[in-house]
Formats: structure tokens, sequence, C-alpha cells
């Protein structure tokens, strides 16, 4: 597909400038058009849409006072005719997109970005909300061809964290989907806890693995992920919302993209502002973001189009 290519290339060309050595002032902007072009290959790919010629960006800010102020807002689609590339976007993530207009403070986006969230921690003096998984397994009843998902964590990262069991399933997203049963594991003697899908997926025939994408499907957007080149590659985490940010919670790849998009905005028509920012409470959580980001943003996205997880070998 020509647009698709197009849209390729030139995402290509922008990653090339916002990772650049020496550039700074330019970067979240060239990064944020990077990720549209890349969202947009994405949605090209995997949805009826079959150009996005004339598209919105589907997202603005309507608070521009301090950093920690903004508001984004985020249109459904199509809008006055037009498409919005946001909820696009989300109705291809999620399968949903918006049903109208609706608002994200930046401070509930800010905590949602795993790489630097204890930088985050620092800045706000809150607690960590990020759980890592110990390990996520697939499971198998052959008599009743079936599988499912069990997730493990440590239980002192919920009490170091003072978070109960049942507020570690209700603040992920988990709740309903997942419930806690008995389990015997331990790592290092560290005691894991054992949260197991409540409904299995069923398989036809002897095929277990053509059941993986649609067993994956309904959690894989309650679940963070860090990528690295050295085993095992993927890192897993829980994010937990508290309730008062339920309504700003978004997909790991869309919370990205929401920032990145502001950020962008203020160093296109405030790049004053943009410097009093990394002066800020937060400059070093935004200055871990642009510069550690951008190869994250693309091994993830990467997995989406692929539908498995990729990332760079580690050298042998």
């Amino acid at each position: 597909m020509l647009e698709a290519s197009a849209c390729l290339k030139q995402a290509q060309d922008f990653y090339l400038v916002g990772t650049e050595r020496n550039v700074e002032a330019a970067r979240p902007l060239a990064l944020y058009y990077c990720y549209m072009n890349l969202l947009k290959v994405y949605c090209l790919l995997r949805s009826d849409k079959q150009s996005f010629n004339d598209a919105r960006h589907g997202i603005a800010e309507v608070s521009t006072g301090t950093f920690e102020s903004t508001t984004l807002r985020a249109f459904r689609s199509p809008n006055q005719n037009k498409i919005q590339n946001f909820s696009e976007m989300m109705s291809v993530l999620t399968g949903s997109g918006l049903d109208g207009s609706h608002d994200y403070l930046l401070t509930h986006i800010l905590p949602q970005i795993l790489p630097g969230h204890r930088i985050w921690c620092e800045a706000t003096n809150e607690r960590e909300r990020f759980i890592s998984f110990e390990s996520i397994q697939f499971w198998q009843n052959k008599s009743d061809r079936c599988v499912w998902l069990n997730l493990y964590v440590y239980a002192d990262d919920l009490s170091r964290l003072s978070r109960t069991h049942s507020e570690f399933l209700s603040q992920s997203g988990l709740e309903g989907n997942f419930r806690e049963v008995v389990c015997e594991r331990a790592n290092d003697g560290r005691r894991i806890i054992c949260f197991e899908q409540v409904t299995p997926t069923t398989y036809p025939a002897s095929h277990p693995a053509d059941a993986l994408l649609e067993l994956v499907a309904g959690v894989r957007h309650d679940l963070w992920a860090t990528v690295s080149s050295v085993p095992p590659y993927r890192r897993y985490y829980a994010y937990l919302t508290p309730d008062a940010e339920l309504e700003s919670r978004l997909p790991q790849l869309l919370s990205i993209y929401a920032l990145t998009f502001q950020l962008g905005s203020v160093t296109r028509y405030r790049p004053q502002e943009y410097d009093k920012i990394l002066e800020g409470k937060f400059g070093a959580r935004i200055q871990d973001f642009v510069t550690g980001q951008p190869a994250q943003f693309l091994y993830l996205l990467s997995s989406e189009i692929l539908q498995q997880d990729i990332t760079q070998p580690s050298i042998i």
C-alpha cells in the first residue's frame, strides 16, 4: 500500500532526527510525528480505513498554563466528517474508540510511563504504581481443550507498597478476568502469589497455539512492558491506577503517544516553555522520556503489528 509505505518512510526519517545526538530543542516534535506515522501504518494494516488523508490529530491541548496543569482533549472519530487519529488508534489497539470528546489530565498520564517511573515518584512524593510480574505462564487442559493464563507476582512487592491482593486486582484492571488461587511457589525464598484467568479459551482440534492470540487479547492492554536486548527480552508489569484517575488510564502505547504529543506541541508553539519544563521538578523525568523511550516505542509497536514479541537479539 503506497500510503502505508510513505508513512513508514517518513516515520523513519523523523526517528533519525528525533534520536540524533546533539538534537535537543526539536526532539519531542520529531518523535511525535514519527509515532503518528507509525501508528497510521498500524491502523492501515489492521483497520477498515483505506486512507488517513486529511486526518486530524484527534487530540489537542485545552489548557496551557503550567506543565502540571495541562489538560489534553481527545475526540471521537469521525468528528466533523474528519478522521481523528487518536481515537482511530485507540480503536485498533483496544477494539473500541472514543464515543465523544474526553479530557486527560497530564498529571494522570505522566505516572503511566514505565521507564523512569521512580523519577516521577521522587518528584511527586508518591508511592510506586508499577508491580512487576515474576512470570506469566500459559496453562492447558488437554481433556477440555482449553488454555488460560496464570500471572505470578512477588508477595513482598505488594506488601512493600502497602497494596492488598484485592487492590492489585481492582487497580490493575485485572479484576473480573483473574482471581487469586493457592500458590506454593517461591523464588529465591520470596513467596509468590498466583492470579489465574477466570474464563479459559477453548481451541479446536489439537492445536492450542491457535487460541493464543485470542487468549492474550483480553489482557494485553492491562500489561505494561519494557524491552531489552538480553534475556528474557521482555519484562511485564501491572499499572495500579488510583480510582480518581481511572478515566485517564490509557494503553501503554497511547500514554506514550499522548505525552509525546503534548511535548511536541510545546516545542512547536512555545519552545521557551520546553526549557522551563526541563528545569522544573519533572525535568529529569522528561529528559529520560525523550531520550530513552523511542526505541521502546518502536519495538512495542512493531510487536503489535507483527502480533508477536520482537526485540534486537543480544550479541553473543
